[in-house]
């Protein structure tokens, strides 16, 4: 879990206060004043950042990157419960009790985090209620997420889980290209296979069904071209 650290000084134009919705409410003088209370961590892709019961000081937001938060399952099989990319948080929930956590984070990318201790954060949402409900926001979303994933696992088919992945996927790491959109997979197999809930081998045979049907097109292991609903396969 080695990590360089950094004054966040030097992030120039891409300095989170500034692109995080979280402190939007902050005035441009109280930004630069919460800056310098920001330290900068930077990790290579596969490296823990966070274990179970490791004891969590800080509140992390993602500069660049993208992290999987985890837990084990009861099978022993890794469950993800997030996919974090630019500009969001984790490590609130030890922020405002001393809950042991059972959450594991891993960067998928080279990874840049800006980090704010938890005392200065209590501070900061003491001047600042907005903040604490900005968090409170993204908690009800994530807690609307995992109630959707849930409701998937036991109602959706197999297709249609997989699908509704992917847009959600098409939605943070997609880019439009003339037949629909280009997924760039921040998962391998066996990942998309521990979120849904599936196997790695029903996962390749169900993108295969798909690829076969036209609504997709896989490519090599990280790409998927998502068509349009009005775009015909080629």
């Amino acid at each position: 879990m080695e990590c360089k650290y950094c004054a966040c000084q030097g992030c120039e134009n891409k300095r989170c206060t500034h692109r995080i919705p979280l402190f939007s409410s902050l005035s441009e003088e109280e930004m630069i004043q919460m800056q310098s209370l920001i330290i900068q961590r930077k990790y290579k892709k596969g490296d823990y950042i966070l274990v179970p019961n490791e004891p969590m000081h800080c509140l992390f937001i993602l500069n660049e990157g993208v992290v999987k938060i985890t837990r084990e399952a009861s099978d022993n099989k890794e469950q993800i419960l997030y996919l974090l990319s630019n500009n969001e948080f984790f490590g609130e929930t030890n922020l405002f009790a001393n809950i042991p956590s059972t959450m594991m984070a891993v960067a998928l990318t080279d990874t840049t985090l800006c980090t704010i201790s938890k005392a200065h954060f209590q501070g900061l949402i003491m001047k600042h209620p907005a903040i604490a409900l900005k968090v409170l926001e993204e908690l009800s979303l994530r807690l609307h997420k995992l109630e959707q994933i849930l409701e998937n696992v036991g109602g959706k088919s197999i297709d249609e889980r997989l699908i509704s992945l992917l847009d959600d996927f098409s939605e943070k790491y997609g880019e439009t290209v003339s037949q629909g959109t280009m997924i760039h997979l921040p998962l391998n197999r066996e990942e998309i296979a521990n979120y849904l809930g599936l196997t790695r081998e029903t996962v390749s045979r169900k993108l295969a069904k798909l690829h076969k049907s036209g609504t997709l097109k896989v490519i090599g292991h990280r790409k998927i071209l998502l068509y349009d609903e009005e775009e015909s396969s080629p």
